[in-house]
């Protein structure tokens, strides 16, 4: 069954009549999409052969630098070889399709061992040994301004921010709608021009090529409308900055497994979660994987500072998302919240995955929900109930990393030494520069 499934995602299908361009679709450990594009005319050879590709285009930070640390070269190639169910027609870009790839060695069969979505692939794997299926979404903060500048000026939810916003976020909704993509909700955030955007969930491959395709999409509808959007963590020090939460559901079959009939946690929630708050430093490396995103995540900002987690609770590192009444266990999800778009989408969501299973084969115990904001406790009550404080920069996270042998084997030691390499050239340049110019720097790249 699996080979057949393979082998009909590589099947070539009919391009739609006016698509000249498709893009072959990665994402870097630096959480930017790349691609290399094939004409039209080429498609059907390059989706079973695949794109060729520098090994060493992994260990590029954001900047272009490569980073030998990484153990990759300009010597090596892979191939990008597409699941041509992901084929997606973008509608803000002339005669432009888009396509996910994974990453394999010039047999074009083999998979790469550098490969993000193959990892999330394995990790998928080892859940379904278990006879669990991981249902994910996540959702986009971002800025968008106009000539004049930011769209509105209004506080957090104020509904007339959606005036001045209509247009585009109109735009936005058809274009997605046009891709197959559900836009669920949509309001203004805390900054000037702030808005949040979530789609629906999907299962947790899809989940992750979804997020590369609405990250696209919001790109692409603005430029195309002559606006301009950034989706940084923290563009502006004196501002608000921009999450991307991540909700994650497990399911046994068609039966939810983190939480009961009530919506609480169920045993194996309560170990999902455990593991996620002792694994969280680590898991943050990929999750919160540049210099950028420490200047958010910081008390009082509704982003998290610490490993806790409770009902409804934005100040905890793990939300318990209430659920819709009357179909309780099936809505209720744990939402993780020191997320960005820095991240890749893909190690993110096997970061989160493995965390989560190792409670729950180790029958962890989270402890006590939070139901208070964790800053508002002393140091002696938080370490009472073992909340303790989340990295404070990128170097944290990154030691943690390089210690959790959980994370580790699961994603495979070659991702995870590139990982590091490019984030611990990161830290070092963001160390050599003014926070005004870090902040300012990762509005300009994402």
């Amino acid at each position: 069954m699996q080979a057949e499934r393979e082998e009909r995602e590589r099947m070539p299908r009919p391009l739609p009549v006016d698509t000249l361009w498709v893009r072959f679709v990665f994402v870097d450990h630096g959480g930017i999409p790349r691609c290399k594009a094939a004409h039209r005319d080429s498609f059907e050879r390059r989706a079973r052969a695949g794109v060729g590709l520098a090994k060493g285009v992994m260990a590029l930070d954001p900047s272009g630098l490569l980073h030998p640390a990484s153990g990759l070269t300009p010597v090596g190639e892979v191939r990008l070889i597409p699941d041509l169910s992901t084929l997606t027609p973008l509608p803000f870009a002339r005669g432009q399709a888009m396509v996910s790839c994974d990453m394999t060695e010039p047999d074009a069969t083999t998979p790469w061992e550098g490969c993000p979505r193959s990892a999330l692939k394995r990790v998928l794997e080892w859940l379904a040994a278990r006879g669990y299926r991981a249902v994910a979404s996540y959702e986009a903060e971002f800025h968008v301004w106009g000539p004049d500048g930011p769209l509105d000026r209004t506080p957090y939810a104020a509904s007339f921010a959606l005036t001045p916003a209509a247009e585009y976020v109109a735009e936005l909704a058809e274009t997605l709608e046009e891709m197959g993509i559900r836009p669920e909700q949509c309001h203004a955030e805390v900054g000037h021009g702030n808005l949040e955007l979530s789609v629906g969930e999907a299962e947790a491959l899809a989940a992750a090529d979804r997020r590369v395709q609405v990250l696209e999409t919001i790109r692409g509808v603005a430029h195309r409308m002559g606006l301009e959007t950034t989706m940084a963590p923290k563009p502006y020090l004196e501002g608000a900055g921009n999450g991307h939460h991540l909700h994650v559901s497990l399911y046994e079959d068609d039966a939810p497994v983190l939480f009961d009939a009530s919506g609480a946690l169920s045993s194996q929630g309560s170990g999902f979660v455990a593991g996620l708050l002792e694994h969280m430093p680590a898991v943050m490396a990929f999750t919160a994987p540049s210099p950028n995103s420490y200047q958010r995540l910081a008390p009082g900002m509704w982003a998290s500072a610490y490993a806790a987690y409770g009902p409804d609770n934005r100040e905890a590192a793990v939300r318990i998302a209430s659920p819709v009444a009357g179909a309780e266990s099936a809505t209720a999800n744990v939402e993780i919240k020191p997320v960005d778009v820095t991240a890749n989408p893909y190690l993110a969501l096997a970061a989160v995955l493995t965390a989560g299973m190792d409670g729950m084969d180790r029958n962890l115990d989270p402890g006590e929900p939070t139901t208070v904001d964790p800053a508002t406790l002393g140091e002696e009550e938080r370490a009472s109930k073992g909340i303790y404080p989340l990295p404070a920069d990128l170097d944290e996270a990154l030691d943690a990393l390089e210690k959790d042998e959980a994370l580790i084997e699961a994603l495979g030691e070659p991702i995870v030494r590139t990982h590091l390499a490019v984030g611990r050239a990161q830290a070092t340049m963001a160390k050599e520069l003014p926070p005004e110019e870090v902040a300012a720097a990762a509005a300009m790249i994402y």
